[in-house]
């Protein structure tokens, strides 16, 4: 009977010792909808989450994604019901919920416009007199946002990337500032191709930002430290090995 106690007990202290070591190699991420950097509906979750999962691989770690609307992707992910999440900028409201990662990778937003429109800029001086549709809630800089804010320039607002384009195409603006990469996805995969080759982008870039994985302030102290060491360890290790630039070349 003795015997029997000791060995469900081992048995007991063994399968706990089991779990934890497999929570702790299964990293619970959330995410919203930016394709083409992270989808739900695209190959590996997108490039974005395609790197993450890599550089986790790397160093033994598989990744577990859960899609949802933004604003609660960031909330279950800064209360702690998830370890961290896909894809964010750092700014110090962000801090205040999240420590985060090197950066994954860069995104930069510029301004698109009809081909048919001669355009050129280098400040925002040169744009005030045109009309300008943005994203609600997106940040496109601070000297934009100000600027917006107190109307020094004509900025209206849309609820999405894909319907700004749509309002662009019917006449409703002369550009329309956005990030390069998702821009030129969105033209590929959701406008048709006499629409798109309407279409280009200015090479100046309006805002450049680093784009990290933010890993949960709520998260015990010891894990946290370790997922984020390990996580920018296996994203050299993938920068070194050349696997993240061949990843990147899929990137639309």
């Amino acid at each position: 009977m003795v015997r029997l106690l000791i060995f469900s007990l081992l048995c007991f202290y063994s399968k706990s010792f089991c779990f934890a070591e497999n929570t702790l190699k299964t990293v619970a991420i959330t995410s919203g909808e930016w394709p083409p950097y992270t989808s739900q509906s695209l190959k590996d979750g997108g490039v974005f989450t395609k790197l993450t999962s890599e550089a986790f691989k790397v160093m033994g770690y598989s990744i577990d994604v859960k899609y949802y609307p933004w604003q609660r992707s960031y909330f279950v992910a800064a209360s702690g019901q998830a370890d961290a999440s896909l894809a964010w900028a750092p700014t110090d409201e962000r801090e205040k919920d999240f420590v985060f990662s090197d950066p994954v990778t860069f995104s930069t937003k510029v301004f698109f416009h009809l081909k048919a429109f001669k355009f050129d800029w280098m400040d925002l001086n040169d744009i005030k007199h045109l009309r300008i549709i943005a994203t609600k809630k997106y940040t496109y800089g601070n000297k934009f946002d100000v600027a917006a804010k107190q109307k020094k320039i004509n900025v209206i607002y849309s609820n999405s990337d894909e319907q700004k384009f749509s309002m662009f195409l019917a006449g409703r603006a002369d550009l329309v500032p956005m990030e390069k990469l998702v821009g030129l996805y969105l033209l590929k995969h959701k406008f048709s191709e006499p629409q798109a080759s309407r279409i280009t982008f200015h090479n100046k870039s309006l805002q450049n930002t680093p784009i990290c994985v933010a890993f949960s302030k709520k998260l015990n102290s010891k894990r946290l430290i370790k997922l984020l060491q390990d996580f920018n360890d296996g994203l050299a290790k993938l920068k070194e090995s050349g696997q993240y630039d061949k990843i990147l070349e899929h990137l639309y």
